[in-house]
């Protein structure tokens, strides 16, 4: 019977001393695992962002669709308005057949907004667009936008999804 109560008395002491131990926390884990992330060089997923809406804003004045379409990733996407969603080779045929029914074009860019994960971003904002349709006179729209855009296995940014709508569209748009 000593021997059980001592037995008994040691298991006791055991617990008290483990539950006295500093624990490991699902907490200390989760700060284990920020410290050891990789650093976000921010600066930079806000240069590649700028440079993707740059060059987007660059081709579209210019009348270069497949420049936009470049700018776009093999499995990236638009969904315009009044459209089906299209995918890279769509955009490029849009773009084409837009651009051919214009004089001229320019586009301007408003950036209200973007968050970004490290690996992906989403940005939004307003844009205001000229139209001058071939042998028309030109024509003034504007609208809102957003952008999703992805950092490829390669270190190069590509637009994945983009969409956009008019809060005054252009005469004729969805016919085009």
């Amino acid at each position: 019977m000593k021997w059980y109560r001592g037995s008994l008395f040691g298991l006791a002491a055991l617990v008290l001393v483990a539950a006295c131990a500093p624990q490991e926390t699902a907490e200390a884990d989760a700060d284990a695992t920020y410290e050891s992330a990789p650093a976000v060089d921010m600066s930079a997923i806000e240069a590649a962002v700028d440079g993707i809406e740059a060059g987007y804003v660059a081709a579209y004045n210019a009348g270069d669709a497949a420049g936009i379409a470049a700018l776009f990733a093999e499995d990236g996407v638009q969904s315009p308005p009044l459209m089906p969603q299209l995918d890279k080779a769509g955009v490029e045929a849009m773009y084409s057949a837009q651009f051919e029914a214009m004089e001229a074009q320019q586009l301007e860019v408003m950036r209200e907004g973007y968050v970004t994960d490290g690996k992906r971003t989403v940005s939004w904002g307003g844009f205001r667009v000229m139209m001058t349709p071939t042998g028309g006179e030109p024509v003034e729209s504007t609208g809102r936008y957003g952008v999703v855009n992805r950092q490829d296995p390669d270190g190069s940014w590509k637009i994945v999804g983009h969409m956009f709508n008019y809060e005054v569209p252009p005469p004729g748009f969805g016919e085009m």
